[in-house]
């Protein structure tokens, strides 16, 4: 299987028919429970709710712990979101892990019980996991670079003041960063992603007292594992949450920067540094060229396979002339001249030095130097005194290095990033001990634990009884089987100065030898300024000729379109019988198994997240608060029904079937649901056929209940809580009532990069699927678009470097308990 930068539909998910408050601790050395290596993608897809929740109660208790010591930094994290957990599942290759599950009867602590004294203990209940694989980007601008001045910049002021006093491990002099960037890497940003073969990465982790030991014992096999050409592992990396950085730094990492350009990535093959080398004479081996340039044989077969195939391994005879690329590895002292995709080259100013000085001191040409450097420092002259540790960019003058942002993970190649959209990452990042022969075959952690490591296997771990699949009558179809391809649209004819690049890279390769595709691109394009309009006419005529073509074509594909839309009308309008109402509706649940006690003393819930082909939301409870007064005629002597409080953490995880929408009206119509009160439409109750609407009011001057003060009120969430709420834009009388469906486009990620939109509120509040929804770019299959209110992202102020919040990149768990 092959990493695609697109997220797939999935299927409804599994519920879980246990209460994971009930699921105790792990107990020393995994007593007790059963540990499974699982090596099949669907098994992961299959626990996708149980890992969401296991993070959302790992998360709880780790609040509960730091509430109960006074000395603990306070708890910022949220748990992973299950549109990052089933996208990271989705879309990794290749994936492997570990899971832990209760095998005998114990305890909340971990201790061995009885089925008496536990009642609420279940066999198969999880208890942690781990995934990993290979570390992949979708920018192709992407570098490792702790050095460059962006690579921290938006650190808020707490964190910056740790790492200037010690407190923090960060790679300060800049060696690992230029270890991890100088290892091989390739791919299409647009297809598989830029892979790096010698460069893992934890993916997901959470767990219940057992975290510690699961990353452990991954990192074990990774220093054992058997190296290939795409598994060739040196370094492993992870995305830290902010409570997660002291606990992966007691465990040997350390904070690495990472740097990505704002600009889309240009379309086709990215790789390393390399060289090309041609072979001199018959028969040949990639394991000779290797050994004579001093490189590893897999990095060679790395760099090799997309071009030659599979068929080129260590081992394979190669013609004479054969052009095998090198990988090629930053050198002070090497040149640059014929290799493609060279690095920059940074020098490191002594005081006082002068940037004339330099450009003379390295025989670079001092307008190309002096230009790429002012892109960083404006004010830069020849004649400037620079301060000692000044950066000073001495090669690659074509590559812009100041539209540079530090790295947000899960970005995708045709983003055009910016500082507030996009949350930087804590990369972290550890160079393996790596094992070969004998020693390869001791595995001391596994060898300490109570239990063996098992494959994995539904049954046998009692699994397959705690799962419950939910009703998904009322779904429709999305990918109909064997359903008829459309047609392709015609292209249009390339413009006459596109046909002379063609012409220009088939016919004068030697002009190009060694050069980048942008250094190559700037040479013909100064080529095509430097020719008189007779020699450009043969390629305006050649363009002129194409255009008829181009016509006729396109006038047949319309007909032809036309009768595909009237042969297939599933695949040209929008799919019927999805059900589209549940996103910002009131619902009641229609089962309570498996589900938080604190869930049984609610009557009503508020639908924040809703994901249609995964089946799942995210809920909040609501409770009433009051009464309406005579401003709301209406409404007058209605129950007030509003949302619980973010710090009561009352909200939860569900599967979409066990919901029922009823009738419901918002009365403020507020851009923030914290501010929101609804009139809900009990059993019988009808609402008003021609509603009145109240002004629009401020989220500072709700109308207040009757029966209480709002100060007096337990659980009103107070005005600095902004969960955002879609803003009324509809003049519809009816607009506000929300039983009925709201009208959708319905999108499919079937297409590669449609823009995602999750079925999600964005808010302040931080909700998981909202934060993560924007951040990782991936679309839900049937997601659903509200055309009738359109949902606002919190008004901030614009951000500024070295003073902003490090917001966090929710791509690790909070340190397991």
């Amino acid at each position: 299987m092959t990493i695609c930068s697109v997220r797939h539909q999935g299927k409804p998910l599994l519920q879980p028919t246990y209460n994971f408050r009930d699921v105790p601790f792990a107990a020393k050395g995994f007593a007790g429970s059963t540990l499974s290596e699982i090596t099949d993608r669907q098994h992961f897809v299959d626990s996708i709710a149980e890992l969401t929740l296991l993070c959302s109660e790992a998360s709880r208790r780790r609040k509960n712990h730091s509430a109960s010591a006074a000395t603990e930094k306070k708890i910022t994290s949220k748990p992973l979101s299950i549109e990052y957990i089933f996208d990271r599942i989705d879309t990794d290759d290749p994936l492997w892990g570990y899971m832990l599950r209760t095998d005998t009867p114990m305890s909340a602590t971990g201790r061995p019980s009885s089925l008496k004294a536990s009642p609420q203990w279940r066999r198969g209940m999880l208890q942690g996991f781990i995934s990993v694989t290979t570390f992949t980007t979708w920018k192709s601008s992407f570098r490792f670079d702790s050095l460059h001045e962006e690579a921290f910049a938006y650190d808020d002021v707490v964190l910056e003041q740790e790492m200037k006093n010690g407190l923090r491990v960060y790679d300060k002099d800049g060696a690992l960063a230029q270890e991890l960037e100088q290892t091989v890497h390739g791919g299409d940003p647009y297809v598989e992603g830029i892979v790096y073969p010698r460069i893992a990465e934890i993916s997901l982790l959470g767990g219940l007292g057992c975290g510690k030991q699961l990353l452990k014992l991954a990192i074990e096999r990774l220093e054992c594992l058997r190296p290939t050409s795409s598994q060739n592992y040196e370094y492993v990396v992870l995305q830290a949450t902010e409570n997660s950085i002291p606990f992966y730094e007691s465990m040997g990492f350390t904070r690495v920067g990472c740097i990505q350009g704002k600009a889309p990535s240009p379309t086709g093959y990215s790789s390393s540094p390399v060289m090309t080398y041609v072979v001199k004479k018959e028969w040949e081996k990639p394991m000779d060229i290797a050994k004579q340039f001093g490189v590893d044989v897999l990095d060679l077969e790395f760099l090799n396979v997309p071009v030659w195939g599979s068929s080129f391994r260590r081992n394979v005879w190669l013609k004479k002339g054969t052009e095998v690329f090198v990988p090629w590895f930053n050198n002070k002292d090497a040149s640059t001249d014929n290799i493609t995709n060279a690095p920059i080259k940074w020098y490191t100013a002594k005081e006082n030095e002068t940037p004339k000085g330099i450009s003379m001191k390295f025989k670079v040409k001092y307008a190309d130097f002096i230009a790429a450097n002012q892109k960083r420092y404006p004010t830069l002259a020849g004649n400037s005194r620079l301060k000692e540790g000044t950066r000073i960019q001495i090669s690659r003058f074509d590559i812009d290095d100041s539209d540079y942002m530090p790295y947000p993970h899960w970005t995708f190649p045709d983003d055009e990033l910016d500082e507030e959209a996009h949350e930087p990452s804590y990369m972290m990042a550890m160079k393996l001990n790596r094992k070969s022969g004998k020693a390869a075959d001791l595995r001391p952690v596994a060898d300490s634990l109570a239990v063996p490591i098992q494959p994995y296997s539904p049954d046998a771990c009692g699994v397959k009884d705690l799962l419950m699949e939910p009703k998904v009558s009322q779904i429709a179809k999305i990918k109909p089987k064997n359903v008829a391809k459309e047609l392709k649209k015609p292209k249009k004819p390339p413009s006459a100065f596109m046909l002379f690049c063609t012409h220009a890279r088939t016919s004068m390769k030697h002009k190009f030898k060694g050069k980048s595709s942008v250094e190559s691109s700037k040479l013909i394009g100064e080529m095509w300024k430097e020719m008189s309009q007779e020699d450009k006419d043969p390629f305006y005529k050649r363009f002129e000729e194409l255009k008829p073509a181009y016509a006729e074509a396109l006038k047949q594909y319309e007909k032809d379109l036309a009768t595909f839309h009237k042969d297939n009308p599933q695949l040209s309008a929008p799919v019927q019988g999805v059900d589209t109402s549940l996103l910002e509706q009131v619902v009641k649940l229609k089962s309570k198994d498996g589900l938080p006690s604190y869930v049984f003393k609610y009557e009503y819930f508020y639908v924040l997240t809703y994901i249609p082909d995964l089946l799942w939301v995210h809920l909040i409870p609501m409770r009433k608060v009051g009464v309406f007064d005579v401003n709301h005629p209406t409404s007058a002597g209605r129950p007030i029904w509003m949302i619980v409080s973010e710090e009561e953490g009352k909200e939860f995880d569900a599967s979409a079937s066990i919901c029922k929408p009823v009738l419901s009206r918002t009365i403020n119509n507020s851009a923030d649901a914290d501010d929101e009160q609804w009139d809900v439409y009990e059993s019988g109750d009808k609402p008003p056929l021609a509603p009145i609407f109240a002004p629009r009011k401020s989220g500072h001057e709700l109308s207040k209940p009757v029966s209480k003060s709002k100060s007096s009120l337990t659980g009103v969430p107070c005005p600095s809580n902004h969960r955002q709420q879609s803003p009324s834009g509809s003049s519809s009388p009816n607009s506000n009532l929300s039983n009925h469906a709201l009208p959708a486009a319905v999108s499919d990620s079937r297409n590669n990069f449609q823009k995602p939109q999750s079925m999600t509120k964005k808010c302040e509040r931080k909700s998981q699927s909202a934060t993560l929804s924007s951040a990782l770019k991936l679309l839900t299959a049937t997601a659903v678009k509200s055309e009738c209110k359109k949902r606002k992202p919190p008004v901030s102020k614009a951000p500024s470097k070295k003073k902003l919040v490090l917001l966090e990149a929710h791509t690790m768990l909070s340190v397991p308990v």
